[in-house]
């Protein structure tokens, strides 16, 4: 089955086959399937020391390269005092929650009837986003979600507001030197 998604940098176009699908995204320097008319998911897997505690992976990831993005535009951006629309200090450890896996699937799926978009999902890019979800979280122990959305506008940065949907979630594992990180975004 292919879907069809529209790709946000043509010149780094690629099919990334992902089970029984073929989802067209972005390849490095950003991994995007596109959803709506200005929304998008990033997929990412993110570099960070072995951990032993859902604890350590956030302290770790918040102290990381990896923490201080804007995640707009089509390259990735290196803002240490950003992170999405907030200023990085507005971020503590205590605002990324760990979740049971339930609880992560309720939250992406609650994504399309946020209200901020213009037009939901189609079926086959939101079918795209179910299988990329199920993916990463079937690999990982610990699911964490930012609890930070665009509504928490006191912790926005100058120009926080681009982004009127913003959800983050952090999936990790005991002992291994990735995590993967998904972002939801409209901008």
């Amino acid at each position: 089955q292919r879907l069809s998604t529209k790709i946000i940098d043509a010149d780094r176009r690629t099919t990334l086959p992902l089970g029984p699908l073929h989802l067209p995204m972005t390849q490095s320097p950003r991994n995007l399937l596109l959803l709506w008319d200005y929304g998008w998911c990033e997929h990412e897997r993110v570099k960070l020391p072995r951990c032993q505690s859902p604890q350590e992976v956030i302290r770790v990831y918040r102290h990381s390269d990896a923490f201080g993005t804007s995640f707009v535009g089509p390259e990735p951006s290196d803002t240490p005092e950003l992170h999405g629309p907030f200023l990085s200090s507005s971020i503590s450890d205590s605002d990324f929650e760990l979740i049971t896996p339930q609880h992560f699937q309720d939250l992406i799926a609650a994504i399309p009837e946020t209200s901020g978009f213009t037009e939901s999902p189609t079926d086959d890019q939101w079918q795209a986003v179910q299988y990329l979800v199920s993916e990463v979280s079937s690999r990982h122990k610990w699911l964490f979600g930012l609890r930070l959305t665009e509504d928490s506008q006191e912790c926005f940065h100058d120009w926080g507001f681009v982004l009127s949907i913003f959800r983050e979630f952090i999936c990790a594992s005991p002992d291994s030197e990735f995590a993967e990180r998904l972002v939801f975004g409209y901008d």
